[in-house]
């Protein structure tokens, strides 16, 4: 079982004595050989991810990368206990093994080639202020409507919804889009959730992007976005890739099925 954890702390800082008159100076280089304060790196977590091979096995790891909504993005859609729909009928999110096909709400069953896991923990051990603790989404059954979900269902913090709506296409230029599942909060039937035991989160990535059937509402499998290898720096590019032995890069992710829409563009649309 992991924990989020430091791997070094920053310098200290000293009192200054007021009746030091050489307070106000520069401060002197310290003697040669003197060890230097360690730099204050990320917060990291344990990542685990299981994947299918281009020879047809499966591969496991267990991998220490940083904490970041990048890399937690791609493991934390789906709360253990979720049920999706496959061609072996409905299989539990943690039963499921790379090789298996989904069925996805675009009407095609795809093979489902990584899936990676993480454990969400209750409060300050998430290594983050009380105030930025990492909250889940339940939406309660029904909440869509009939069989919307069949069951209660909890999504990871940054987890997306496919919305279907001609209403869409003014901002998102086609009639279905991912949205936030954070978007439909409404402290009745979508209910904001923070753990109180550890939570163990999953996500899901298909030979061909789409939406996962998951009790009854469509959820999309990971996609790290179109041009994030534009926007991390190399070495953090170098990190979040190779959490995706199955690819030869990002770009094997290939298309996403739908365009993505934030919070407040959503909120616009029904304003």
């Amino acid at each position: 079982m992991s924990i989020t954890h430091r791997l070094g702390a920053g310098q200290a800082v000293l009192p200054v004595d007021r009746n030091d008159f050489s307070a106000g100076l520069p401060a002197r280089k310290p003697p040669l050989g003197t060890p230097k304060a360690p730099r204050a790196m990320p917060l990291t977590r344990r990542y685990e991810a299981a994947w299918l091979t281009a020879a047809g096995r499966v591969e496991s790891s267990t991998r220490l990368a940083p904490a970041t909504p990048l890399f937690e993005e791609a493991f934390s859609a789906l709360a253990r206990g979720s049920v999706l729909m496959t061609e072996d009928g409905p299989v539990a999110i943690e039963d499921l093994q790379p090789g298996q096909r989904v069925l996805t709400a675009e009407g095609r069953p795809e093979q489902v080639c990584w899936i990676g896991s993480m454990v969400i923990y209750p409060g300050a051990e998430n290594g983050r202020d009380l105030e930025e603790q990492v909250s889940l989404t339940r939406i309660t059954a029904e909440a869509f409507g009939a069989g919307r979900p069949g069951l209660d269902l909890v999504l990871g913090p940054r987890a997306r919804l496919c919305l279907r709506d001609p209403r869409l296409r003014r901002v998102a230029g086609a009639e279905a889009a991912y949205v936030p599942a954070r978007a439909f909060l409404d402290g009745i039937s979508v209910i904001e959730v923070t753990p109180s035991a550890p939570v163990t989160a999953y996500h899901v990535v298909l030979e061909h992007h789409g939406s996962l059937r998951v009790a009854g509402l469509e959820v999309e499998a990971f996609h790290p976005g179109e041009g994030v290898e534009r926007m991390i720096d190399p070495r953090m590019l170098s990190l979040f890739d190779a959490q995706f032995p199955q690819f030869a890069s990002l770009a094997s992710f290939g298309p996403p099925a739908h365009p993505r829409l934030t919070r407040f563009e959503v909120e616009s649309l029904w304003g």
